[in-house]
């Protein structure tokens, strides 16, 4: 009798209170209201203000009014729950554009993705070159500074045409004349710069000393041209 006496008084009384069996909270409605104020109504129903990490931005709505919560409105928690809220960022963060050039189309994708930003915008390059679903061109261009959710543009490459060119000779040139003379011929620049040089000059200003292929060479379209340009002390 004095075991069942005391699994009664266990049942009854000691479990549910340390339980709080049966003993509920609806989480009010605080979307739309500022998050200092939302905090205090959920803490005077014994419930926690949590802020969400994740920066979210609406412009026709003032900063730092609640944007969403979690749980939502008139769900049944538990007296002392943490609720979640999504607050209006002051403003949309800005990303710093990185180059992919040259990635895999999937890296530079995820890549991208990773930082923020939108890169589902992708077309086969016009100019073949070498190294089929590789980046070859971007817009913005890297280093720019960009709204996160921005677009980002890339241009992959389908590998090398089926025709042959001639390579032109464009030593002695600047190296954006040698790149524009090149891109007419259907062919791609890549400059070599000199292994003693730390100083960086203009491409208009660059001379091109020597290059691979040689002139006159025959070479399928896209092919890489290296232009190899002179220290900028012997300008």
């Amino acid at each position: 009798m004095l075991a069942f006496l005391l699994y009664l008084l266990v049942d009854r009384w000691l479990m549910p209170t340390y339980t709080r069996h049966g003993v509920v909270q609806y989480v009010p409605d605080v979307r739309q209201l500022p998050f200092d104020q939302a905090a205090r109504i959920l803490e005077a129903q014994g419930l926690q203000a949590a802020r969400v990490p994740a920066r979210r931005f609406r412009p026709d709505l003032p900063v730092e009014i609640v944007l969403d919560q979690t749980p939502p409105p008139q769900a049944a928690v538990k007296p002392g729950r943490r609720i979640y809220l999504t607050v209006n960022a002051g403003r949309n963060p800005l990303v710093t554009v990185p180059s992919v050039i040259g990635m895999s189309l999937r890296e530079a994708v995820n890549r991208l993705t990773a930082l923020g930003l939108r890169a589902d915008d992708l077309r086969p390059d016009t100019i073949p070159s070498p190294y089929a679903r590789t980046v070859t061109r971007q817009h913005p261009a890297p280093g720019d500074s960009v709204v996160e959710g921005s677009r980002v543009t890339l241009w992959y490459s389908t590998g090398l045409g089926e025709r042959y060119v001639t390579v032109p000779d464009v030593t002695g040139l600047t190296v954006a004349e040698a790149q524009r003379i090149l891109l007419a011929h259907r062919l791609r620049a890549v400059v070599v710069e000199p292994r003693e040089s730390t100083e960086t000059t203009s491409n208009t200003t660059r001379l091109v000393v020597r290059q691979s292929r040689a002139p006159g060479s025959q070479v399928r379209e896209g092919f890489e041209i290296r232009l190899f340009v002179a220290p900028p002390d012997t300008l």
